[in-house]
């Protein structure tokens, strides 16, 4: 029987460690992995569609520049072509393709009534582009553009790929932090309705300042809840903006911090100017445009090309009957094609105008998005600075306040007036951290340097 009882108690007590193991696991699954800024980065450059879709737009640009370069290549083709015909013209052509034609041929009854003939034609063609007025050169030139400016969309994607990522982040440590904040708000909210509900039961209060407390700490708590949620859903935003599932449990690291003004305004907008690759893209598009205005203009200038082909006819499939070549040199040129060349060289030349347009207007916009970051990145330090004297402000009145209520010398209204001008300072100064982290990553994303 004992033997039996220890087997039982070794059974439990192995039963019960497992189960602490696996909800120390579950724990820490649930807790999620540590990650810092750098690694959230990393993972939205892996991982994020935009990006995805970006590679997919440089690699059709860079087919665009072999398909470009196809122009100055021979088109070598083979066919297979089988007619059966009764006409009289085609009959003796094709006799004589197959080289069969005999003196019968020509007996004007067989002639002019011949039997139905079947022919099997083998071809193979080469026709080699010798001069088109430049239009392979630019073909290729404008594939080429397009290539570089496909890398610059794809660079200022993954910038603001970052960008997302980095403002996501910082929402999170300031959703955590103003968590914290409603945590602590409610913890002092409940100790004012103690502290009112001890002067109320002491008679030295009325019943409207524990009312007015615990309509305080009602609000309060609400506050709480919202900043739980507000946690979650910055989470998710946090996992989107790297591309991961939204439901991915991870662990930031860090706290939000000042960031100081390092950087020059006008050195700032010279680098936006040569650096920022939407801006660079749009300079290659310019050129692009101005270059299809050539390409339209080559359809002014005659073509020469080279033919070559070899045939082999044959009354059955793929025979070898009788063999003829021919070579042709063509020349082309179009003397008048009802003003459609023209049209498309105006065409060309207003497109190209317009290009030039959106690249001065873009220019102009983009200095005024490095002025407008560059600006409020230094407002927010000088807000920093005032929200931080104004926490410690509000806690030393909230305290004053506190004290002087506990002796009978205020009123329960002024505690609370003192309580939520202390929330507001604190979320206040959380407020300036995240929007002072954010305009020093929005003024990188202007210049074009994040």
């Amino acid at each position: 029987m004992n033997r039996i009882a220890d087997t039982i108690k070794f059974v439990l007590v192995t039963i019960v460690l497992v189960l602490l193991l696996v909800a120390a696991v579950a724990m820490t699954s649930y807790a999620g992995e540590q990650l810092s800024l750098d690694q959230a980065v990393e993972t939205a450059l892996k991982n994020h569609p935009n990006l995805k879709a970006a590679d997919s737009q440089v690699e059709v640009a860079q087919a665009s520049v072999l398909k470009s370069r196809s122009g100055f290549l021979p088109k070598v083709t083979l066919s297979e072509t089988w007619s059966k015909t009764d006409n009289p013209l085609m009959v003796l052509g094709t006799k004589l393709n197959q080289a069969i034609v005999t003196p019968s041929d020509f007996d004007p009854a067989v002639m002019n009534d011949p039997d139905p003939m079947s022919n099997y034609n083998t071809r193979l063609s080469v026709m080699q582009p010798l001069f088109n007025g430049g239009k392979e050169y630019l073909g290729v030139k404008q594939a080429k553009l397009a290539r570089e400016a496909a890398l610059q969309d794809r660079n200022r994607s993954r910038q603001e790929t970052v960008f997302n990522v980095v403002k996501a982040y910082y929402g999170l440590l300031l959703a955590k932090e103003y968590d914290k904040v409603a945590i602590q708000s409610l913890e002092t909210s409940a100790a004012n309705v103690k502290l009112a509900e001890a002067r109320f039961k002491a008679g030295a209060v009325l019943q409207s300042d524990l009312l007015r407390a615990k309509v305080q700490y009602a609000e309060v708590k609400e506050m709480a809840t919202r900043s739980e949620n507000g946690v979650k859903l910055a989470a998710a935003n946090l996992n989107f903006a790297m591309g991961v599932p939204q439901d991915a449990q991870y662990a930031v690291e860090g706290a939000l911090s000042a960031q100081e003004m390092k950087e020059d305004l006008n050195g700032m907008v010279g680098e936006a100017l040569s650096l920022r690759p939407d801006l660079v893209s749009l300079g290659l598009n310019r050129k692009n445009a101005e270059a299809n205005v050539s390409q339209a203009r080559t359809d002014y200038v005659p073509s020469l090309n080279l033919m070559g082909q070899v045939d082999w006819n044959s009354d059955r499939p793929a025979g070898n009957d009788a063999k003829s070549w021919a070579v042709m040199a063509v020349l082309q040129w179009n003397l008048f094609d009802g003003l459609v060349t023209t049209s498309r060289v105006r065409e060309a030349s207003a497109s190209a105008g317009r290009m030039r347009a959106l690249d001065d207007q873009m220019r102009s916009g983009v200095q005024l998005q490095v002025r407008q970051a560059y600006y409020n990145l230094h407002a927010s330090v000088d807000r920093i600075a005032a929200t931080s004297s104004s926490v410690q402000e509000a806690e030393e009145g909230f305290r004053i306040v506190q004290k002087r209520y506990e002796a009978g010398m205020t009123t329960l209204v002024d505690v609370l007036g003192a309580e939520n001008a202390l929330i507001r300072a604190r979320t206040g100064a959380l407020q300036a951290l995240y929007d002072n982290n954010v305009a020093a990553a929005e003024l990188k994303l202007a210049a074009g340097t994040l």
